[in-house]
């Protein structure tokens, strides 16, 4: 499942004409890019690396006339990998099957992401392509063009070398985890949670939102701000092509968001945002986040519970036992939740307990998973067993590290750290 040598370097219509009818005749392909995103508001475009089960091609897109955002040199490709009843294997892939949907002007029907894969099997989250090929088929990849010039010409044999191991191993690693995440009952979990880690680099507040929110909490008039401003760099963003966390990266929005700061003067004493960007737009940021003030409650009460330090002490205990419930069945926990996240949650737990009821991990103000959730199958229904004393915590120890009682951890993986 690994072909060996050099790949096909894709330079021509002709040449592209066949790797697209070879990719038609599959039902599986590997794919990634090489592309530069720290300059422009759409990353640039350097190279698309694809396997096949019979060949890998890398396609350099500069003949193509592919630049900036016009992908259409390279459609034929783009809807072939993306097209209806193909499985497309990728590692981290948010930014190559961004450039994939646009490429394509189409959704990609199945995505499978094999760092998702591997935190449901074992692996820490997130785990580099490396350490997954490693652990799953024993090979090692080389670090040398991390960090390289893609955009440079030509490129050096090394350099098509590198790109070849981005999708030459996926194939081969993809078998080894579905196997695993077969034998543990998985499968659609990394389907179901590679669609939702790949869908989209679209503007999406709410998705933003829960990144901020999951770097620091905020409180309800902050969040507001913060939503606000989300949307405002958006708009610098595009209109600068420049990328968003360059306008304003999430800890300016924090910033902002807690000194709330109305007028230009306020706006200018925080740091963050590139300094002919403030110059430009700090009345736009001033009214934006007076708009959301304006619009949202001045005064919060803190939870009563917050500080009861009782309930703190349970809330750390708790949240020890469910990263051992995790580690012990092969989960990463990070994936699963965030510390600030089930904070938030045993809160309820612990409002609704005083009040002579039971908050469980689905329901009220603040549920920790959404029903149907895999998370909530995975986790959940034994956590609110835990909370409830009808689920215990019990642990075993082997060479490979924690794991539940009739688990049983792949061999060759290490326990997370």
């Amino acid at each position: 499942m690994v072909l060996p040598g050099a790949a096909d370097v894709i330079t021509t219509q002709e040449q592209l004409g066949d790797l697209v009818a070879d990719i038609c005749a599959h039902g599986v392909v590997a794919y990634d890019t090489e592309f530069i995103g720290e300059e422009s508001f759409y990353p640039k475009l350097c190279l698309v690396q694809v396997a096949t089960p019979e060949r890998i091609a890398l396609v350099d897109p500069l003949p193509f006339g592919v630049s900036g955002s016009d992908l259409s040199g390279l459609a034929p490709l783009f809807r072939a990998i993306a097209a209806p009843g193909r499985t497309v294997l990728v590692h981290s892939g948010d930014t190559d099957v961004d450039i994939l949907r646009r490429g394509a002007g189409l959704e990609p029907e199945s995505i499978l992401d094999t760092q998702v894969a591997a935190a449901l099997a074992w692996m820490p989250w997130p785990s580099s392509l490396g350490a997954v090929v490693e652990s799953s088929t024993g090979y090692r990849l080389g670090k040398a063009h991390t960090f390289t010039n893609w955009d440079a010409r030509p490129l050096t044999q090394a350099q098509l070398g590198y790109a070849a191991d981005d999708v030459r191993y996926l194939h081969l690693a993809w078998h080894v985890l579905s196997e695993r995440l077969g034998a543990l009952g998985r499968l659609a979990w990394a389907s179901t949670e590679s669609r939702e880690q790949l869908r989209g680099a679209d503007f999406e507040p709410d998705g933003q939102m829960r990144r901020i929110n999951r770097s620091e909490p905020l409180r309800p008039s902050q969040a507001a701000v913060a939503r606000a401003l989300v949307m405002l760099r958006y708009e610098l963003a595009r209109a600068h092509d420049l990328p968003a966390r360059v306008v304003m990266p999430d800890s300016a929005v924090i910033e902002f968001a807690k000194r709330k700061p109305v007028d230009r003067a306020g706006v200018m004493s925080v740091s963050g945002m590139p300094r002919r960007l403030l110059n430009e737009h700090a009345d736009d940021v001033a009214a934006a986040i007076e708009a959301a003030k304006a619009s949202t409650p001045e005064s919060e009460r803190p939870h009563p519970l917050a500080d009861d330090p009782r309930v703190r002490a349970e809330s750390d205990q708790l949240w020890n036992a469910l990263q051992a419930r995790c580690a012990s069945v092969g989960l990463a926990s990070n994936l699963v939740t965030t510390r600030g996240s089930f904070s938030r949650w045993y809160l309820s737990v612990a409002e609704a307990r005083r009040a002579g009821r039971r908050a469980s991990v689905v329901g009220g103000d603040t549920p920790l998973f959404q029903e149907g959730d895999w998370r909530h199958e995975a986790i959940g229904r034994w956590l609110d067993g835990f909370v409830s004393g009808t689920e215990r915590l019990e642990l075993e120890w082997s060479d490979a590290g924690m794991v539940a009682p009739g688990m049983r951890r792949p061999p060759g993986i290490a326990s997370p750290s």
